[in-house]
């Protein structure tokens, strides 16, 4: 039977605890952000040789927007609460190499709803890993459902993400859970994935095998001082309507590079799915105002669909494309999407408990009719061990 909570009440009491932790946490770090990065193990003895590691961990996201904007040639305004995450799980480490990892999704509302209750698992799985094994430095090959790691925002969890929201090129490829094996290995400083994925939804667990396969291989090394990061991934579906994968192949060059307190991070992806071809770039640079404490984070993204109506899905589908909906209002569509983000972090205990503020222009222009323009105002409280 699902819970349902008042979406004030949640946001509020949300607001109060992390008010809390804030005046708790002025000068030194206090015992209790030490003890919230460390709760989670309850169990480590590596020379245990059936069990070797307990972890529990957990994390919830609440934020707010205030969106106005015209839309389809309809003006609109409102705001809105979510429960963006509410996660817990766990992960076993045992017999010398294999690891369970399972973590379930709880929040079943949604934008301006803060129903609980087992919704989906957002990853399951098994995997077996060692050093030195089949000519690499390290190894690992695992079952089951996986977040999929494709591009460079995708590969930052949502518990250490510099804005509320991903960009919009990210959210139309990242964002999925498929099922398969993956394998993931290291070797001279290369980090290398081979996922073989199912193409079937997996639903709230486990996907079949009967709707054909998807391949993804991905590799990260350092050049040209910055982290690279490519990714490639062939699936042909862009014809299914029921997909995990709908595109036909998608890839994505991520680089990361760090220039003393500032970060940037730049990323161009391009695909193929049937008509619509999305491809896209983000730069997005962040600057420690104070180090490990306030944080700037700014934001550039550009998409682009060869469909007249095929731009790739907002980053802001959470916000001022909900808003309009909430106001009846339709969401426009177009072929050229450009968005303009900037926030502020402040880290209460790193990113164990952390607020975030942020602004944002969009627009989604093509056909005249249907354009899209628009401000959001985001908050969000943040917490996870």
């Amino acid at each position: 039977m699902p819970i349902r909570f008042s979406s004030i009440r949640v946001t509020a009491a949300s607001m109060l605890f992390v008010s809390f932790l804030a005046q708790a946490s002025d000068g030194d770090p206090p015992g209790w952000a030490n003890a919230l990065k460390t709760m989670g193990t309850v169990y480590s003895n590596k020379d245990n040789p059936v069990i070797q590691r307990v972890k529990l961990f957990g994390r919830v996201h609440g934020q707010w927007n205030y969106s106005d904007g015209d839309s389809a040639s309809e003006s609109f305004n409102g705001s809105g609460e979510e429960l963006r995450r509410l996660r817990a799980g766990a992960s076993v480490s045992f017999l010398n190499g294999f690891r369970a990892l399972g973590r379930m999704n709880l929040e079943q509302g949604g934008f301006g709803d803060t129903e609980l209750g087992f919704d989906s698992w957002d990853e399951l799985y098994l995997e077996f890993g060692k050093n030195d094994w089949l000519g690499f430095d390290s190894v690992s090959i695992g079952y089951g459902r996986h977040k999929l790691l494709f591009g460079g925002e995708e590969r930052q969890s949502s518990k250490r993400i510099k804005t509320i929201e991903r960009s919009a090129i990210n959210n139309r490829f990242g964002s999925r859970r498929p099922t398969g094996v993956v394998v993931n290995a290291e070797k001279d400083g290369v980090e290398y994935i081979l996922g073989v994925w199912s193409r079937k939804p997996a639903g709230k667990g486990w996907a079949s095998w009967n709707d054909g396969v998807a391949v993804q291989g991905s590799a990260t090394f350092e050049a040209l001082d910055g982290e690279w990061i490519l990714d490639f991934i062939y699936a042909a579906d862009a014809d299914s309507e029921d997909a995990v994968f709908d595109y036909d192949w998608a890839s994505s060059v991520t680089y990361n590079r760090d220039f003393g307190r500032v970060n940037l991070l730049t990323n161009v992806t391009f695909s193929q799915a049937g008509d619509v071809d999305p491809l896209g770039f983000v730069v997005l640079p962040t600057y420690e105002i104070v180090p490990d404490k306030l944080e700037a984070a700014f934001r550039y993204q550009w998409a682009h669909s060869s469909a007249d109506t095929g731009v790739p899905r907002s980053s802001s589908s959470r916000g001022i494309r909900r808003v309009a909906r909430k106001e009846a209002v339709p969401t426009g569509s177009g072929d050229n999407y450009h968005a303009v983000y900037a926030g502020l972090n402040y880290y209460i205990a790193g990113d164990n408990v952390k607020l975030m503020t942020g602004i944002e222009y969009e627009s989604v222009t093509g056909d005249p009719e249907n354009k899209l323009d628009g401000i959001t105002l985001w908050f969000a409280a943040r917490m996870y061990f």
